[in-house]
């Protein structure tokens, strides 16, 4: 399992998504940025991408 905090990549915001891998982190956390920031698929630049993957976290399975 992987979880990622949206604060960690510098917005002011407490979302915080935790799924099996990391696509389907990149999946909802692009869903998140274009329904609560206001972003497009244009503005998930590779260097955004590759910060939101660094920022990932491995969290125990349950």
């Amino acid at each position: 399992m992987l979880s990622f905090k949206c604060s960690d990549v510098g917005f002011d915001c407490n979302y915080t998504v935790t799924e099996d891998n990391d696509a389907e982190i990149m999946k909802k956390v692009m869903e998140h940025g274009k329904r609560d920031h206001n972003l497009n698929s244009n503005d998930f630049t590779p260097s955004l991408i590759d910060n939101i993957r660094g920022k990932m976290q491995k969290v125990e399975d349950n």
